[in-house]
């Protein structure tokens, strides 16, 4: 699974679909100070300067609040036992691609992230697992979000509707990366395909707030454009927390 990975929930809706992160939405000027305790930096994941300006913003950000943690789209909650593992130093790299099962949950060439799980493993700066499980997005995908009725550890609570600027987007979106249905199948699809990416923007935002309640002061997001621009913002305000959202600038024109 390489590349941009845009049409599993389109088609089916049996795994991790990209379609909120690896195409990002206009960007927008953002703040560049923390506000609220969290920053999303948005991310085309299979993007080499992303990943670059991503740490050079967490190494800055670092120096102003070293007790910060780092926040991954990439990694779903079951596996942060890895990542505990991995900043304790008591995994090497193979062993560790093979707990977090990195292949199948997220895809895109380990090496583009490397230099990030380093610094972070080097400095012990925490990384939190902010995903769901794919059986979790599956069952959204089946049953819409009433299949987490029977999932109360996840207690990720009723996610906010999505502005109607980001409901346009996500149609874009949709209609971007295929259809094999028209009328109320293609209707209902759009719904469950919406109803994903809210399971990912709630669950994360929901992560974030558990650990700025726990106690820590600054936590720094990985995650697509999509997701940062409006998806987890809108979810973290809904559950308290206000966001400060910055987006890798775009290297084609140098913004």
């Amino acid at each position: 699974m390489r590349g941009r990975i845009l049409t599993l929930a389109v088609t089916g809706l049996l795994g991790w679909s990209m379609a909120g992160c690896a195409t990002p939405a206009p960007a927008r000027p953002a703040p560049a100070r923390p506000d609220g305790g969290v920053v999303l930096l948005g991310e085309t994941h299979d993007r080499v300067a992303d990943h670059h300006w991503q740490l050079q913003r967490i190494g800055a950000l670092r120096e102003e609040q070293p007790g910060l943690a780092i926040g991954l789209e990439m990694v779903p909650r079951s596996r942060q036992a890895a990542l505990d593992a991995w900043i304790a130093g008591e995994l090497d790299e193979a062993a560790f691609l093979r707990e977090v099962d990195w292949d199948r949950s997220w895809g895109f060439d380990f090496g583009l992230y490397r230099p990030i799980f380093a610094f972070a493993r080097m400095n012990r700066i925490p990384l939190i697992a902010l995903n769901v499980d794919r059986d979790v997005v599956r069952a959204v995908g089946r049953d819409g979000w009433a299949a987490l009725q029977a999932r109360s550890d996840l207690a990720l609570g009723r996610p906010v509707a999505p502005s109607s600027d980001y409901n346009r987007y996500l149609a874009a979106a949709f209609a971007g990366h295929g259809r094999g249905a028209e009328g109320d199948a293609l209707n209902r699809g759009f719904r469950r395909f919406v109803e994903i990416q809210l399971l990912w923007d709630r669950a994360m935002a929901a992560r974030i707030a558990e650990a700025r309640a726990a106690g820590t002061p600054l936590v720094v997001v990985l995650a697509g454009s999509g997701h940062v621009h409006e998806g987890i913002p809108r979810q973290l305000r809904d559950l308290g927390y206000a966001s400060t959202a910055l987006v890798a600038p775009d290297a084609a024109d140098g913004t």
